[in-house]
């Protein structure tokens, strides 16, 4: 849940909404699957054995709940990092991007290496509108809670040892604290300044110019969170500051905590409207089923939440 953002002003309130799983990216559905059947029976569920020098295969279901044709974009992340895969037979790549008719339902099958022997967490997204650069601030509010989809699981290669999350010293970053009272809960939000109760949604950057913001990241006041949290740029992971390698940050914040983190990209060299989001992914390396289909149950959000896109407005004059 994050805080909501009025659409006249710009700002943040304090009442907080609920993201929609079962409704992700406005008008579509996905699922993981064994085989091309949209069936329980062939569900992956949220956890996977495989042996050593086993590649992971799957199928991924779309469906275009809408009348009109849509594109996605897909990537997967295997702790925590973009990683390369081939789908349906194709190159191996970061991003594949597939094709929908008005209500059409595919079957995307999709393949990744082998492992190395532990377990691992791995996560299928799918992307929506990702073609679309406007920068009026209505598409750019729409995109907040929407237009992503992913599913999630534990892949245990000839082990069942969970990995021990090395937690961000955020402290060490120049966090801010945001306080109780800022209007967001158990989610992210990016900013032009730290605990910024104003909406952020584009930006005219000049190429190669390190563009400097904040990353807002909130536990709910009822319950603790752990998480992780990674930036795209078109798409593509990046590290979350410039003057380090990280791509992904691990946190932990008590209840009510609330954080604003400074981050920084270089921006893109070509001119045009570029994308910047981050994502929220609840959880990080915890057993997410206790039996097959039946999935733990956790006292926070289990479902990773994207940023607002922000339109990065490139020129090289």
């Amino acid at each position: 849940m994050t805080g909501i953002i009025d659409d006249n002003s710009g700002a943040l309130n304090p009442e907080s909404v609920a993201y929609q799983p079962s409704a992700v990216g406005e008008g579509f559905g996905i699922g993981l699957y064994d085989a091309p059947f949209h069936i329980p029976d062939h569900s992956l569920h949220y956890s996977k054995e495989l042996l050593e020098n086993e590649s992971f295969k799957g199928y991924l279901y779309i469906n275009n709940q809408l009348a009109e044709n849509n594109s996605f974009l897909i990537f997967c992340l295997v702790d925590y990092n973009q990683t390369s895969f081939s789908c349906d037979g194709s190159e191996k790549g970061i991003l594949h991007k597939i094709s929908l008719n008005p209500f059409e339902e595919r079957f995307v099958q999709f393949s990744i290496d082998p492992l190395e022997k532990g377990v691992h967490d791995f996560e299928i997204f799918t992307l929506l509108k990702t073609d679309q650069h406007s920068l009026n601030k209505s598409f750019r509010l729409s995109t907040d809670f929407s237009y992503l989809g992913s599913k999630r699981m534990n892949l245990f290669v000839v082990d069942d040892k969970l990995p021990e999350v090395q937690y961000t010293n955020f402290s060490l970053l120049s966090a801010s604290n945001c306080g109780y009272d800022y209007p967001i809960n158990d989610g992210i939000i990016l900013t032009k300044e730290p605990c910024s109760s104003k909406g952020w949604f584009t930006e005219d950057v000049r190429s190669g110019e390190v563009l400097h913001y904040w990353i807002n990241l909130a536990a709910d006041k009822e319950y603790p969170v752990s998480f992780a949290v990674i930036t795209l740029l078109d798409y593509k992971q990046v590290p979350l500051r410039t003057n380090m390698q990280d791509k992904c940050w691990f946190g932990s914040l008590s209840a009510g905590e609330k954080i604003s983190v400074p981050a920084s990209i270089i921006s893109p060299s070509e001119d045009g409207v570029h994308e910047l989001m981050s994502i929220y992914l609840p959880l990080p390396y915890q057993r997410l089923e206790t039996s097959p289909g039946v999935p733990t149950q956790f006292n926070q959000w289990t479902w990773s939440e994207p940023s607002i896109r922000i339109g990065l407005n490139v020129s090289t004059v």
